[in-house]
Parts: structure tokens; sequence; C-alpha cells
């Protein structure tokens, strides 16, 4: 819709902080484990079983459902064993799905010369878990002189040594020569730290897990372990003035990590660490690199490898369904959110992250009675949370109770600290301001908006937000055309701010460029209902009544299947129009 919703931010990908830096330093690192590629089969007229499955496939491909898919395009192989290009999808597919053994035995069924980084990837994480050392250090030497920058590459080849009786310091003098870009040397550090702490040298690990927490302050791993170690060395307080201020300075990560308290009063247990643990560590640090540069498939299949090598690793199982969340699989963050949100035995905040995520999820699917219960409970046990009092607050503007809304936003805004920063309190007011405009109080909205862009007056979805109220309230138009032209500027990709652009137009009459925007609007938005309401309008205007028909017809297609209604009485306004 035109007006944007405050949405809860999902936060900051904690080790991923430190890709996010340059990710176009590190994208030469960037795996290429193959994009969805919807192969054509070798079909001939006996073979219609195997089109039928590879065509079910395809489908669920198309439609972004890996097991599904994997499934059909499993049979269609079985008819068409040679088609080397399903192959290579259908391992891919089994990665994304979280199959890892069928992913592995699909990997090695693949000649040398199909292999992909991926592919490689998961042959020697599978042989080092099969105990089969040398074999995969003996690949992972392969693939380092085809990939020399490739730190996660030497990084396994690094703890496959240690598994042969390496000796550390030579395998650390090793790693400290390969070149590699600056983004990358935080995770050298920390990985380093973790190999002389399996050799017994923690004075050494602690001197590494400094240098990687100051290249990498937000990174999650890194702060846990520095902490952990610190207060092994009989150094507790430090380690608790540590966590205190990554929770103050990372407020969307911050119960990831303990709480100064709980390192005070709880017990430290010595570091143990397998060889599938430490694999499983730098693929899920290469997940996180892989995520922050877009490629969410890719991360998805790395992340399922790391899952499979070590199944108790919280923070990549968290890492993995907050991934399938954001790209729409819901069903699978789910059920990787609810293990973390029963587990008792783990980081206290690890398991409330989960909880309340699991209730937005449930929320998203459709249970929204049962997920407003859980959230309002929880946010009731835990007052001194923000992020979860955020959450409770976004909850209730989603369910159009907008004064709650309001409260918890003014909660939040009060208890901001003098520290806070412009950003912080711009995105509450910009939310509050958006639940006054929702419950009918728009000088409330008004007056909020306008203190959100002294703050950040670049802000696009702030410009657009008070620019489109004013227009559609026919107030300040001269003054909103000019900031909603500004967002335009700042966010020409927005389909939003787009269509608020043309909806200005179509307000002072300019039906002809107003269309042209709106137009454009819906190639940007296609989901978006209001977007083909107010196309359907400017038709209207410049006398194409089918037109207009077709794209009021379209909003109504839209909202009957499940898309954001724009209003209460949207549907009945665009039925009336159509009559």
């Amino acid at each position: 819709m035109s007006i944007f919703v405050p949405v809860i931010l999902i936060g900051a990908m904690a080790s991923a902080a430190w890709a996010m830096e340059d990710p176009a330093r590190a994208a030469h690192a960037s795996p290429h484990p193959g994009n969805p590629v919807y192969v054509v089969p070798h079909s001939t007229t006996s073979d219609t079983p195997g089109l039928g499955a590879y065509l079910i496939g395809a489908v669920a491909d198309i439609g972004g459902s890996p097991t599904i898919a994997l499934e059909g395009y499993l049979r269609a192989l079985s008819d068409d064993p040679d088609n080397m290009d399903l192959r290579i999808r259908s391992f891919e597919l089994a990665m994304m799905a979280g199959d890892v053994d069928n992913g592995v035995r699909l990997a090695r069924s693949m000649p040398q010369i199909e292999q992909t980084t991926m592919s490689r990837l998961a042959l020697m994480g599978a042989l080092a878990h099969e105990g089969k050392v040398p074999e995969a250090r003996k690949m992972a030497a392969e693939v380092a002189k085809v990939s020399p920058e490739l730190l996660q590459f030497q990084l396994f080849a690094m703890y496959l040594d240690y598994a042969q009786g390496g000796k550390p310091a030579e395998l650390v003098k090793r790693l400290d020569k390969q070149e590699m870009a600056q983004v990358m040397m935080g995770r050298r550090e920390y990985h380093k730290a973790r190999l002389w702490l399996k050799a017994g040298e923690p004075n050494k690990a602690l001197a590494a897990l400094r240098k990687a927490h100051a290249s990498e302050p937000s990174s999650v791993g890194t702060t846990l372990l520095l902490g952990q170690v610190l207060a092994r060395q009989g150094q507790p307080d430090v380690a608790a003035a540590l966590f205190e201020e990554f929770r103050a300075q990372n407020p969307a990560v911050a119960l990831l990590v303990p709480s100064g308290e709980e390192v005070m009063t709880g017990t430290v247990p010595p570091f143990a660490s397998t060889l599938d643990d430490d694999l499983a560590s730098v693929l899920g640090d290469f997940g996180l690199l892989i995520w922050a540069q877009g490629a969410i498939g890719p991360a998805r299949q790395v992340l399922n490898l790391s899952l499979w090598l070590n199944p108790e690793d919280i923070y990549n199982r968290y890492y993995l369904a907050m991934l399938l969340e954001m790209g729409g699989d819901l069903g699978a963050a789910k059920q990787h959110y609810a293990l973390l949100a029963e587990k008792t035995d783990i980081v206290p905040g690890v398991r409330l992250s989960a909880q309340i995520r699991l209730a937005e999820v449930r929320y998203r699917e459709g249970e929204t009675e049962a997920a407003w219960t859980s959230i309002r409970e929880l946010a009731r046990d835990n007052p001194e949370i923000p992020s979860l009092q955020r959450s409770a607050t976004q909850l209730a503007f989603d369910r159009g109770a907008f004064g709650d809304a309001i409260a918890g936003y003014t909660r939040l805004l009060d208890g901001l600290g003098p520290d806070a920063t412009p950003e912080a309190r711009t995105e509450l007011l910009f939310a509050r301001g958006a639940s006054y405009e929702r419950n009918g109080e728009v000088e409330k909205a008004t007056k909020d908006m306008q203190e959100a862009l002294k703050l950040m007056p670049t802000n696009p979805q702030v410009l657009n937000y008070l620019g489109y109220m004013w227009v559609d309230n026919n107030t300040n138009i001269p003054q909103a055309f000019e900031m909603l032209q500004k967002a335009h500027l700042l966010a020409p990709q927005d389909g939003a701010i787009t269509d608020s652009l043309g909806w200005a137009y179509y307000k002072q009459g300019d039906y002809s460029t107003a269309m042209v925007y709106l137009l454009r609007a819906t190639e940007q938005e296609p989901e978006s209902a209001e977007i083909y309401d107010h196309l359907g309008d400017a038709y209207a205007k410049l006398g194409r009544k089918q037109d207009a028909r077709r794209e009021w017809q379209r909003a109504l297609e839209l909202v009957e299947a499940g898309g954001e209604v724009p209003s209460a009485d949207f549907t009945k306004q665009v039925q009336r129009k159509l009559k």
C-alpha cells in the first residue's frame, strides 16, 4: 500500500555484521551453487510418468517449495539419470530442504567437472563426518588451488590438519600468510582462537579473540566466545561488562548474548569442540556471509549443511529460521523456532527470541489470536525487554488496535535513553505517527512525522508517509508534492513511493502523468491492491472505462486472495466503482 506500515526489524544477523561492512569486496568469495534452473527433461513418447514427475517438481520449484520439488525431480531423475542439469538442481534443492543425506548422495553421483562450490563443501563435510579425514583433506587441498582466496576452504584445511595431528602454531602461521580482504580478518582471528582453545592455549586464544572483537564488535559469535574465555580465565566481571555493552549497542540481537548477571551467577563450561563442530562453525560463518550478499537460496543450503554436522548449534538454527522466515518459507521457519522455543537448557534470551519469532510467524500464517495471546504473555512476563515490547506493540498495530499501539510506542519512546541514535528515535516516531494516522488523529500523526524528519530529513519512508497522508487528505498539497518527489528521488524502485507520487499527480488533475507513475508502481509492487485501485481511478478519469474496470477487478482479486487490505471499507469502495 502507499502508506508505509511500520514493521518489526528482524535485526542484524550476528556475525553477518562483519560481512556487511563491504559486501562488494567479499563478493569474489561467494560460492556459485547454482540458481534455479528449470531444465527440460530428455523426454520421449514412452516416459510420460517421468515427464509428469518433472512437471510436478518444476511447478513446486518455481513456487519456492524445495521439498516437493525435490520429490518430483528425484522421480524424474530415476527415468532420466543422464540429465546432469536435473541432477545438479536436485542436489541444490536437497540442500535447501535440509535433506543433506540425499544431497550428499547426489553430489557423489556428479562427475568432477560438474562439481560446484556447494557440492564440494557437502562432500568434504560428509567425508569428515564419516571419519575419512585424509580424503576430506585431499579434497580441500584441490579446491583451495581453484579458489585460493576463499577463506572457508583454508579454515576447513586447518581444522582437518589439526584432526590429523597438525601443530597449532604451524597451522596458525600458514593461515596468517593467506591474503584476504580486510573484512575477513575478524573471522580468521576467531577461528585461530578456536584452534588455540582446542590445543589448550587459552591465553593465545584470548589474544586472537581480542583482535577479532576489535574487527567485528557486532558479531554474536565472537562476543560470546570472548566472554566465555574471559570468565574461564577468572575475569567474569570483564565478561559481564562485555556482554552488557554488546546488548546496549546491538538491540536487535541483544537477547542472543547472556546478560551480565547471567555471567556472574552462572557456570561457564569448558570449551569442547569436535571436528564436526569446527566445520559447522566455518559453514555457519559462510552462510551468513552469503546471506549478507543477498543470496538466500545458497545461504540456506550452507546453513542446512552446518546443522547436519552440528544439530545442537542453537545460533545457526536460529539464523536459519530467520532466513527461512524472511524468504517466506514460514512452515520451515516455524519448525526451527519451535525446536528452540522448547529447549530449557540454552541461553534464555535465545529461547525467548525464538518464542517471539514463533508467535509472529504464527500471526502471519493466520493464527492471529493464538499469536496475540502468546506475545502478550511474553511481554507481561518480560517487561524489561524493549524488543519484546516492540513486538507486542507491532502486533497490536497489525490487529488494528491502534490505541494500544500508540500507548506501546509512547512507552518505548519514553524509555529511550539520552544516547539513543537518531535512527532509533526516528523509527519509533514514525511507527507512532502511523498509528495515530490509522486511529484518525491526523494532527498528532503529522507532529510525529515532522519530528522524525527533523532527525532524518532524507528518510524516504517518512517523506512518503507524511506526503501521502497530506495528499490523501487534500492538505498542504504543494509541500506534500515536494516531499513525494524527494522520496522518489531517494528510492526510485520503491513501489509504494512511486504510487504515492502518481496519486499526488492524480490529486492535482494530471491524470496522464499519474497513469505513467501508477503503471510503474504496479510493476514494482504487483501484489498491492491499493495501487491497482489508484490506477483504475486514473484510467476512469481518462475515459478508459474498460481499463479502469480491469484494474479495479484486479484489486479485488488480490484482496480475496489474502492480500493486504488498505482500509476497512476498501472492498466496498471498489465494488461500488464496478457497478
